[in-house]
């Protein structure tokens, strides 16, 4: 166990110093590239946060609150993007259906940490997060919360757990590009599309059987809204705030296991194409 941890934490340096060297070629095409994305993880919340401004809030939430609670998604995000943005990692689809996971299988490195490892760009891939964390702060500011290690602590539990989320959604997509190499090859693009585009959103207006599917099989409330809720104190239920860790473990666990079983269904039949496109390691 031991020794896995070394080697992982030894494979995060590796990746990261191969993303300085990326950005340290061409620094300005490097700064362009991160600039951009900057404008685009402000320019996907702004419409939402004009909308708050302009009406005082959305449901129950204030104008601040909202600002905060698309604070944590774009650095939610931004996080995710860091951590698994390479070597598509986290579009598992298109590495299963351009029948590129014979690359992984012969590396003399165990798969999982391959998928936990090559996707880290704490460099290129930090604008986000960067730009979630920075939103978050002015929002804090502005509602005067009270910034306690436990509460921190629960921030950084709740960002993990939509990293969860995140990933057992596009690994579970991503498994029927074992079956469906073709067709599936840009499923988890397609599912991760959707959960982000809906996930800035409150759910305070919907129904309440609809929240409950946005907060269980389609998880689009675990993204911002529901842990926004509980870190602002808006949720004094105990069981809501063992929620959003729950329904990550849960998502990861399924997809953990169909993935497995997609790997056994690729063991005994293979792929039938190869595409070169998009892999990079």
């Amino acid at each position: 166990m031991a020794g896995n941890i070394k080697r992982v934490f030894r494979l995060y340096g590796l990746y990261a110093k191969m993303d300085w060297l990326l950005l340290s070629r061409d620094m300005r095409t490097g700064l362009l590239y991160i600039f951009s994305d900057w404008i685009s993880a402000v320019a996907s919340v702004m419409g939402i946060a004009l909308l708050a401004v302009r009406f005082e809030g959305i449901g129950e939430l204030s104008a601040d609150e909202v600002l905060w609670m698309l604070g944590f998604f774009t650095m939610a995000d931004g996080f995710t993007m860091m951590m698994m943005g390479n070597c598509n990692n986290l579009w598992i689809s298109r590495v299963v259906g351009r029948g590129q996971v014979d690359h992984m299988l012969i590396q003399p490195v165990p798969l999982w940490m391959q998928l936990l490892t090559g996707g880290f760009l704490p460099f290129t891939g930090s604008s986000g997060f960067l730009t979630g964390v920075a939103l978050t702060v002015i929002a804090t500011v502005r509602l005067g919360l009270v910034m306690t290690p436990g509460w921190l602590l629960l921030l950084l539990t709740y960002m993990l757990a939509r990293v969860a989320v995140a990933t057992g959604v596009a690994y579970l997509a991503g498994t029927a590009a074992f079956y469906r190499p073709v067709s599936c090859e840009e499923l988890s693009t397609v599912a991760l599309d959707a959960l982000n585009a809906a996930g800035k959103y409150p759910l305070a207006a919907l129904p309440v059987w609809a929240q409950g599917l946005f907060l269980t099989a389609l998880p689009v409330g675990l993204m911002a809204y529901l842990p926004s809720l509980l870190l602002l104190g808006r949720i004094d239920a105990p069981a809501a705030y063992v929620w959003p860790v729950a329904a990550g473990a849960a998502f990861l666990s399924l997809a953990g296991w169909l993935f497995r079983k997609g790997l056994k269904h690729y063991a005994r039949y293979g792929c039938p194409r190869y595409k070169a496109m998009g892999f990079r390691n």
